[in-house]
């Protein structure tokens, strides 16, 4: 489908340091869904084949001809189940006799896509799939396909967030394309999109919630459909994180961020190993004993700076960015710091505004290993039991971030003073 559209109100989204950091999908709602205004039950899912035929009816008459073929369509759906999302209505939880009220459909977009849609070479009326993230990848980008909503597109965008994962719907840009006049007046209409006043028909646009929208959305009670029964349960892998101490843990790290910054990223070698990481810490994220994420610190006077933030691509739908991320802060507010600073690639500033960071107002984005940064700052709550020059002495030679238990210096100390030297 080549049509971005709405029958009554357009209500969107965009947003996102890197792809170094994870997207956190374990917050995925299955077939979301809460009581509208008017008392009719809103729920959303991704449709069963015959609803696809039936969003695909719909679409034909809200749209028009112009649009993707229906095997299209399908193809585009079982390469990736977030390409289509109908909503629907019913008298109750119950979901029962759901009636079609609209639908959502995207090109997950992988970098090439993304690439070739910054190129104008994305042909979206007939996708080449190759350039479509596959089911459980990440998604660089949402390509708004088509949508419908009448009267239901806030509610029905942030149902759809819980749906595909509040973490993942935040954190990915969302951008489409006007090609009707009604598209462009939902545009220019919405409050997501107002810095669009002056789009006209085959303008593109980006969609972004404002923050108190996404803190709506993320408190919405939600009322779940019934999930079917799992075929195996498997057990979820361990989650650990540690601070870096040995060689061993130190090739980990390399290894975490050669994958993530030199290969994916396509980042060179001297930029990437920039000659602080004998000057820093490092926090260290392992998912079922494997290596899986990793972040740097490094400890200035006044403030930490929290940097070298990557996470492996295959476990970016677990927690253990946020697992690092909070051992890396803890680790600080221990050491009696109150300040953190950092640098975050701009579509991502929302994952590190979880942790309170917010961009600093003392200068504009700016550039370096081919990437937009911006820089950010935050507070950090004092540590009831901070790191000082009172502290017992014992504690200040412990292993870095073991003070809490005696260390082999503490049981030399049971040995008398024998040498005189």
């Amino acid at each position: 489908m080549d049509k971005y559209e709405t029958s009554k109100s357009a209500s969107p989204n965009r947003y996102a340091d890197s792809s170094e950091v994870p997207q956190n999908t374990v917050d995925r709602a299955f077939e979301p869904g809460i009581v509208a205004p008017d008392g009719v039950f809103v729920f959303v899912k991704n449709p069963s084949p015959s609803q696809i035929v039936e969003i695909y009816e719909m679409a034909l008459k809200e749209l028009g001809p112009n649009i993707c073929s229906l095997e299209v369509l399908k193809s585009a759906y079982g390469h990736n189940p977030l390409s289509l999302w109908g909503i629907y209505r019913s008298a109750d939880e119950r979901r029962q006799a759901p009636k079609l009220g609209g639908f959502f459909a995207y090109l997950p977009l992988n970098e090439a896509g993304n690439a070739a849609l910054a190129a104008d070479k994305l042909e979206v009326k007939s996708p080449d799939l190759s350039l479509v993230a596959k089911a459980g990848e990440d998604p660089v980008k949402l390509y708004l396909w088509a949508m419908v909503t009448p009267g239901l597109g806030n509610i029905g965008f942030a149902l759809n967030a819980r749906a595909m994962g509040a973490d993942l719907f935040e954190r990915t840009p969302i951008v489409g394309w006007i090609s009707t006049q009604s598209a462009l007046d939902a545009v220019k209409r919405s409050s997501k999109t107002k810095e669009y006043a002056d789009a006209k028909i085959g303008s593109t646009f980006a969609i972004t919630f404002p923050e108190h929208y996404r803190a709506q959305m993320r408190a919405m009670p939600v009322i779940e459909g019934k999930r079917p029964p799992a075929a195996r349960k498997t057990p979820r892998p361990k989650l650990e994180t540690m601070l870096v101490a040995t060689p061993d843990q130190m090739a980990k790290v390399m290894a975490i961020r050669a994958s993530v910054f030199m290969i994916e990223q396509n980042c060179p070698y001297e930029e990437e190993f920039d000659g602080n990481d004998f000057a820093g810490a490092h926090i260290l994220g392992l998912v079922g004993g494997q290596p899986a994420a990793v972040m740097r610190i490094r400890y200035f006077a006044q403030f930490v700076k929290l940097e070298r933030f990557a996470v492996v691509p295959r476990y970016r739908r677990t927690l253990i960015a946020r697992k690092v991320m909070e051992h890396g802060i803890e680790l600080c507010r221990r050491k009696g710091y109150r300040r953190m600073y950092g640098q975050a690639q701009t579509r991502l500033v929302s994952f590190w505004e979880r942790f309170g960071f917010k961009p600093m107002a003392k200068g504009k984005p700016f550039v370096f290993s081919d990437h937009e940064y911006i820089e950010i700052a935050a507070d950090i709550e004092p540590h009831s039991d901070p790191l000082t020059m009172d502290s017992d002495p014992l504690v200040l030679i412990r292993p870095e971030g073991d003070w809490d238990k005696p260390g082999v210096l503490d049981l030399s100390a049971a040995r008398p003073p024998t040498n005189p030297h």
